[in-house]
């Protein structure tokens, strides 16, 4: 009985680590060259690089500046190792995948250079 309950806590306990640790990551973008490049992260305007912000895997990074083109980037991404916790809690993997959590950014850093418009 011990063994039983014991095994049922440390189940809930542990119920999609992906989504209780967290899947964003803080990463630093920057425009090289340039200053007060507009940073947007799926189409929301956060700030001006260079700047350290938390995103998810496979956000789109669009910077901006008037006169030269934009650029858009999409965070890449690494398996989330640890959602390995689930073991075999189906309902704990299934939690993960609804809220995309067994992916994190995998790259800490974005630079990019923008073309002057002509």
């Amino acid at each position: 009985m011990k063994k039983t309950a014991l095994l049922l806590i440390v189940t809930l306990i542990f119920n999609s680590c992906g989504t209780v640790f967290g899947s964003k990551k803080l990463v630093r973008l920057e425009a090289k060259d340039l200053q007060g490049v507009t940073v947007l992260v799926n189409g929301l305007e956060k700030g001006q690089a260079p700047m350290s912000i938390k995103l998810k895997a496979d956000d789109m990074i669009t910077y901006e500046k008037e006169g030269y083109s934009s650029k858009t980037v999409v965070v890449d991404s690494k398996f989330n190792t640890i959602s390995i916790l689930n073991l075999t809690n189906l309902l704990g993997w299934g939690i993960d995948i609804i809220t995309d959590s067994l992916k994190v950014p995998d790259t800490k850093f974005y630079t990019v250079t923008l073309d002057k418009k002509e």
